[in-house]
């Protein structure tokens, strides 16, 4: 093909740039890494940007010291920032579980749904009978979501359609 002489230049550029060393990585960047050709693509926040990590830190100790009354705004657990630190950051998965957009979503799928029968569950809901949307990004699409449930799927209508309204 052509793209092969193409892809083994830049490769070849990739490595003479860092001298043919290989570069190894502590156990740590490994595990938060995927496969990386620049080593300062998986230094942790605090070798990599010290001005941006001091800030990152000086924004959690405000948040442990301050009482924060909006609901929006409340705090998460441990495991849940490592989720949203992890290699799933990486990939896009528009679209529903088996009915994505782009290939390569089959982890991401298993755990949408997995979220799916943990949100039944937790309100005792018959997964015959219910659904459960687990993708809003924010709060007004959530809130739009509800609505709409609460007012039988369309039969009914939403007023109001201003910010501090949803």
């Amino acid at each position: 093909m052509y793209l092969r002489p193409i892809i083994r230049t830049l490769v070849n550029a990739q490595r003479l740039h860092f001298n043919n060393k290989f570069v190894t990585m502590s156990a740590m960047e490994a595990k938060y890494s995927t496969k990386i050709s620049d080593p300062t693509l998986s230094l942790p926040l605090e070798t990599a940007d010290p001005e941006l990590y001091a800030l990152v830190s000086q924004e959690s100790q405000r948040q442990k010291k301050g009482l924060e009354l909006i609901a929006s705004e409340n705090f998460t657990s441990v495991s849940v920032l490592q989720c949203l630190g992890s290699c799933l950051t990486n990939k896009y998965s528009e679209g529903l579980p088996g009915a994505r957009y782009y290939g390569g979503n089959q982890v991401i799928d298993q755990i949408e749904v997995l979220c799916q029968k943990r949100c039944l569950e937790a309100f005792s809901l018959d997964p015959n009978l219910w659904g459960v949307n687990v993708q809003p990004y924010s709060g007004s699409p959530a809130n739009v979501e509800a609505y709409t449930a609460l007012i039988g799927g369309g039969k009914g209508r939403i007023m109001g359609g201003y910010f501090i309204n949803i």
